[in-house]
């Protein structure tokens, strides 16, 4: 047979030797005239082992070498093996691959028939995205993987364990085969499939090397807490034929991608958005049986560019022992990883990911530069002293907009029962005073004509109290009130008054004579409020005071802080509509903000600072929120006992978009400012790369360090929003009972037993989703054939059977299981709703669908005639005598 073989590498090389040995023709094409060259010589251009006699014996005879493509069409089959080299984010580079395919279908161009095979290590469906149609409808296309290894590859070719040729024609298939015959010194297993399948197959069986490798090494490591010696365990193991003793020998194996515990996400869940540590979000999300997080999604960014809310599937915690990779942006940005996570790279409007120890300078990284809408419109007070302990509801009152006496006979009719606990008359009390007790209003608001918004609040009575608003809207005027707090404001606690309770006062303190303007935007808004306040004008300050315990609590509930070291972004902020999260933004930097006009240009930079690293990080992220990106550094006086925190607002475009943060006369000033601007200059510490905004990377440093360490899954987009802004890449956490509970006793905790035990715990999950594309499960009878964990026994511990049917019932199915050997067992630990069939055909008489859970053979030969809707969602690949409508297999 005359083949021709593409490429010159140990794949090429070694198997167009040994077709040339096995008495073939060969021509081998490739474009570097020094192998050719070299080939024809009698010279293999690599070195392996066997192939320099068989190239010196047959190169430049029946193994013709040359750099023309032309040469393939006087041959009847030609083998592609092309390098497909692994690019720095990991996926497949087929430059090369696809280049020579070009070469070939220009080559074949014309001839009437031909086979090509694909033996290059290439993606699942490239033969029928990028070979079918480069060669035309002439040619046959087949894929058969190599399963070499270089240094005994020419042993490999002649005595493999398997042949995968996959292909839709059965005359091409056996054509590859007739050019393997003298090749094959064994009797190799041979596997025909098709393209994708066997493209699928190389990589299916990588991946499993992989991972047995990394079993190994966590055995391996547990052998060592055990004081035992790993290989005498590990060669007894290898005796199991079902194992087989290859690849078992541990080593050093390979470790995790997760970011140490204090960087934050924004994180959604039911009730409420928060930015929050990784550390926090562990303690609070993370289930103790390892189950499936649910209803908590992260800030993310999406495939198409944009941020928003993805699921979070899972989260670690784990012990590293190791390199720590902070990185550093040219805006002072920071993210702290291990060696080894995954980081986004931004690169001609494409984002590529690399590992953080491969990061260099000038790489770009995403930054955040919008939030998702979700505005609260208006804060209910009434509810928030309802479900706070600090206060009794039988000492909160509250006083309607418009007197009581026109509601009176309302309120008589409506509070007679509650009228009756007290010996005299409560609601004439209520009427002649004004104000009702937020118990009795609590206990006929559904009724009533008057709503909440009609009231305000307050807790003292005898005169000289501070009204609430029941309903405070949260407008602009709120949220620049809410900024000034945060920059200004602090909260003071007073016990020594009469009774038990402790006065609480809001301060906010200006600049005596510089901040007059503030001071009545501050007033203006409490006066709106109808809020009472004192302003006093003292040496160094001028103070605006408002005592209210409602008003004090609401604004630390709310997460706002009660002094400049606690100082906060609250977090219903990053929900609210752009223009409250600038009004939010006017506030802070009004109070602590300064607008810098620089001397030696026209520039203007507006700079924020505070000792609370928590409040700069979310004002960085209100900032990248709107689409600008401030610069961060940190610096620490002699004297002081913490650092403090600045953030600088900078470049000609983003001083003009949040120039309407302060008063008219300085937004003037700051406009004419920008007018006078000599020239456009660019930012030099971002950019926007094919609409995603990036910053640049500065500097890498690296520090060994013993620390938990958190990884997250995150559904669709893999990847999440980190405190300064920065988007990374996915974790990739390298995390059966028994060995982990021995493991766990000698201090160890294995990270991949319990990846593989998360894995298999999940499968009952997919086998649901797959019936619920097709049933709705909420009163539909479901047929659970197999109850045992395995045909042939009784046994139903770790049974997926058992929590198949645990989350049907929870679905609300009519659940019917049977199993031949297994049910009297089964009964005893599946819900009481649960009904036992007596056989597999009464399980499926009137069911709406199936879901084969153990491979007993008898489930072969059941009929399905007697299902409702013949609806079979197979988890063992079984050989069904009667073909279902819908027929769903757990993973093919």
């Amino acid at each position: 047979m005359r083949i021709s073989v593409i490429g010159s590498g140990y794949v090429g090389t070694t198997v167009a030797a040994c077709f040339a040995d096995a008495g073939h023709e060969v021509v081998n094409v490739d474009i570097d005239e020094d192998i050719v060259a070299s080939i024809n010589e009698g010279v293999a251009p690599i070195h392996e082992e066997g192939l320099d006699e068989l190239v010196a014996e047959h190169g430049g005879k029946r193994l013709h070498a040359t750099t023309d493509y032309a040469e393939v069409v006087d041959t009847e089959i030609t083998f592609l093996c092309l390098p497909t080299p692994s690019r720095e984010d990991g996926s497949v580079d087929l430059t090369t691959f696809e280049a020579g395919v070009e070469s070939l279908g220009n080559a074949l161009a014309g001839k009437d028939e031909h086979t090509v095979v694909t033996k290059s290590t290439v993606p699942p469906g490239t033969a029928e995205r990028v070979v079918a149609p480069a060669l035309g409808p002439d040619v046959h296309v087949v894929s058969n993987p190599e399963f070499l290894r270089e240094g005994t590859a020419v042993d490999d070719l002649r005595n493999p364990d398997k042949v995968v040729v996959g292909s839709e024609s059965a005359e091409a298939r056996t054509k590859v085969l007739e050019a393997y015959e003298g090749v094959h010194e064994n009797q190799p297993d041979i596997v025909e499939t098709g393209n994708t399948e066997a493209e699928t197959i190389k990589y299916a069986n990588n991946s499993f090397l992989a991972a047995k490798v990394s079993l190994v090494n966590e055995i391996g490591n547990i052998c060592k807490e055990l004081d035992v010696d790993a290989y005498e365990v590990l060669e007894a193991v290898g005796l199991d034929d079902r194992v087989s003793s290859r690849f078992l020998r541990s080593g050093l194996g390979w470790g995790g991608s997760c970011l140490v515990g204090d960087e934050r996400v924004v994180v959604k869940d039911d009730e409420e958005t928060e930015h929050t540590t990784l550390a926090e979000f562990f303690e609070e999300y993370a289930s103790e049986d390892g189950d499936a997080l649910e209803d908590v999604s992260v800030l993310s960014l999406r495939e198409d560019g944009t941020y928003g809310f993805e699921p979070v599937v899972a989260v670690t915690r784990r012990e590293y022992d190791g390199d720590l990779h902070t990185v550093r942006t040219r805006m002072n940005k920071t993210v702290t990883v291990t060696h080894d996570h995954p980081m986004l790279i931004a690169k001609d409007g494409d984002m590529t990911v690399r590992e953080a120890r491969e990061l260099t300078e000038g790489d770009r990284l995403p930054v955040l530069n919008e939030i998702p809408e979700n505005p609260v419109y208006s804060f209910d007070l009434v509810e928030f002293v309802d479900g706070s302990s600090s206060f009794d509801n039988e000492n909160v009152y509250l006083k309607p907009h418009v007197g009581l006496d026109v509601h009176k006979e309302e309120l008589r009719k409506l509070l007679a029962d509650y009228n009756e606990q007290f010996d005299y008359d409560k609601v004439h009390e209520f009427v002649r005073n004004g104000y009702l007790r937020l118990d009795a209003f609590l206990a006929v608001e559904d009724d009533l004509s008057l709503d909440r918004s009609d009231f305000a609040l307050y807790t003292t009575v005898g005169g000289g109290q501070t009204y609430i608003p029941a309903v405070i809207d949260a407008d602009e005027d709120f949220w620049r009130f809410i900024g000034y707090y945060i920059s200004e404001g602090h909260i003071a606690d007073d016990d020594t008054g009469h009774g038990s309770t402790t006065r609480r006062r809001v301060f906010l303190s200006f600049h005596p004579e510089d901040e007059d303007e503030y001071v009545a935007d501050v007033e203006s808004y409490l006066e709106r409020l109808g809020v009472r306040y004192t302003t006093r004008q003292m040496e160094t300050t001028k103070q605006v005071e408002v005592s209210s315990r409602v008003f004090a609590e609401f604004l630390e509930d709310i997460g706002c802080g009660t002094d400049s070291y606690t100082a906060r972004v609250p977090d219903t902020a990053y929900d609210e509509p752009a223009e409250n999260r600038v009004a939010l933004l006017s506030g802070l930097f009004r109070g602590d903000g300064h607008i810098e006009y620089t001397n030696h240009s026209n520039a203007v930079v507006y700079d924020y600072g505070s000792v609370s690293e928590e409040l700069i990080q979310g004002m960085q992220l209100l900032l990248h929120s709107l689409g600008i990106v401030p610069s961060y550094k940190t610096s620490q006086s002699k004297k002081s006992t913490r650092p403090a925190h600045f953030l600088r607002v900078s470049s000609k475009e983003q001083v003009a978009a949040l120039k309407e943060m302060f008063l008219s006369s300085e937004s003037e000033k700051i406009q004419r400012r920008l007018e006078s601007y000599d020239k456009e200059i660019a930012p030099t510490g971002y950019a926007a790369d094919g609409g995603q905004t990036t910053v640049e990377v500065r500097e890498v440093t690296v520090e060994n360090a013993t620390t938990d360490v958190y990884s997250l899954e995150v559904e669709d987009s893999h990847t999440f929003v980190t405190t300064d802004g920065i988007a990374v890449h996915n974790c990739f956490p390298k995390d059966v009972d028994a060995f982990r509970a021995v493991a766990r006793d000698e201090g160890y905790d294995s990270p991949l037993l319990n990846a593989a035990v998360e894995v298999n715990d999940l499968q009952p999950k997919r086998a649901l989703d797959l019936l619920e594309r097709h049933v709705d499960p909420d009163g539909a009878r479901v047929a659970v054939l197999g109850l045992a964990f395995k045909p042939g026994t009784d046994d139903v511990r770790n049974s997926r059977a058992i929590d198949l049917a645990e989350l049907l019932v929870e679905r609300d199915a009519h659940v019917v299981g049977y199993d031949p050997e297994a049910a009297e067992k089964a009964r005893a630990v599946l819900p009481d709703s649960v009904e036992i069939a007596a056989s597999a055909q009464d399980a499926l008489e009137g069911a709406d669908a199936a879901v084969i859970a153990t491979a007993w053979e008898e489930f072969e030969n059941v009929s399905l005639d007697g299902m409702n809707e013949k609806v079979v969602i197979d988890g063992r690949r079984m050989e069904l005598k009667d073909e279902p409508d819908v027929y769903e297999g757990l993973c093919w």
